[in-house]
């Protein structure tokens, strides 16, 4: 598995705000930004707009899958 970060990986996010850690969830990686952030597309409910996550609160699951 290669462990740099790329669109269509799975991975799993770890919000921590204030010190606080938040929901843990899974998603799909959709790119990075230029401002350094990864956008991702959250599973479950598809009418849940993609969001933006600094990249140290995300730990890769698996590569892209192939078509």
């Amino acid at each position: 598995m290669n462990r740099v970060i790329a669109p269509g990986d799975r991975v799993t996010v770890t919000p921590v705000k204030k010190g606080i850690t938040r929901q843990l969830y899974k998603a799909t990686v959709i790119a990075w930004m230029s401002s350094g952030k990864l956008k991702v597309q959250p599973d479950g409910d598809k009418r849940q707009s993609s969001k933006l996550v600094n990249p140290n609160d995300v730990k890769k699951l698996a590569d892209k899958q192939p078509l």
